[in-house]
């Protein structure tokens, strides 16, 4: 893996520039007509993205990663939330799974059109053409991607983890983008696993002095003590777990 030799230091948050922005839609290119493949418009949502949206809506980010895109579901939510932020999707959109996972929700046209030549990939883009002046899919794997767009010198002012339920990549993002607000999804994810993202958070946390807030699924990293709020919500949290545990141990 390449070394972590990108990190910058106190890098102020600025709006994306022209020249940021022509980089991006050069390298990052959506095709001319919009693909002959039908929108879909399926969420996956455990709950909690208005930490996301509180964030952004106190923040207010310039450029937003997203990492695990699946159809663009939470991307149409930030979208949805300011008329300024440009997000850059990272996925891979490729893989049996696909299709595996469509039919077992029985989803039979999704199932017939993730199954041709870039089916996965192309519905995403169909489903978010309305946006395309202001996403920019990069078809691809975390941490590699992340690295790319560090080496083009681009600066995200929020991450957004929805892929490896490890966290492995927590810790190198931050590395390269210091100043970047960090969350993710997977919060309540493989409880017979001992909920693994949460290893990876706290472990972050707890090195670099950050205050971890979750609610439901979704996670926030903040710098600054806790609101009351948030300490409701890590309040609500702790008790969902505690409920969920004792229905197992019930059954």
């Amino acid at each position: 893996m390449e070394e972590l030799k990108l990190k910058k230091k106190g890098v102020k948050k600025m709006p994306l520039t022209d020249k940021d922005i022509q980089v991006l839609k050069k390298k990052y290119t959506w095709p001319q007509m919009q693909p002959e493949f039908s929108p879909v418009e399926w969420i996956l949502d455990g709950g909690g993205k208005e930490l996301v949206v509180n964030r952004i809506c106190k923040d207010k980010p310039f450029l937003i990663i997203e990492i695990g895109c699946f159809l663009g579901s939470s991307i149409k939510k930030w979208f949805a939330v300011s008329s300024n932020v440009y997000i850059i999707a990272i996925d891979p959109w490729e893989g049996d799974w696909w299709v595996d996972y469509a039919r077992m929700h029985g989803r039979h046209s999704l199932t017939a059109q993730f199954a041709r030549e870039n089916g996965p990939y192309l519905t995403f883009l169909s489903s978010l053409w309305g946006y395309k002046e202001r996403l920019f899919p990069v078809r691809g794997a975390s941490p590699e991607k992340l690295y790319e767009l560090a080496k083009l010198g681009i600066q995200p002012d929020l991450i957004y983890f929805d892929s490896d339920k490890t966290g492995m990549d927590i810790e190198i993002a931050h590395q390269l983008f210091p100043d970047a607000i960090l969350t993710g999804d997977d919060w309540t994810w493989g409880i017979e696993q001992g909920y693994p993202i949460r290893e990876a958070v706290r472990i972050f946390s707890k090195d670099h002095g950050y205050q971890i807030v979750a609610n439901r699924a979704t996670w926030v990293l903040a710098q600054t003590p806790l609101k009351l709020s948030e300490k409701i919500y890590n309040m609500l949290s702790f008790a969902r777990d505690f409920n969920r545990a004792l229905r197992r141990f019930v059954k």
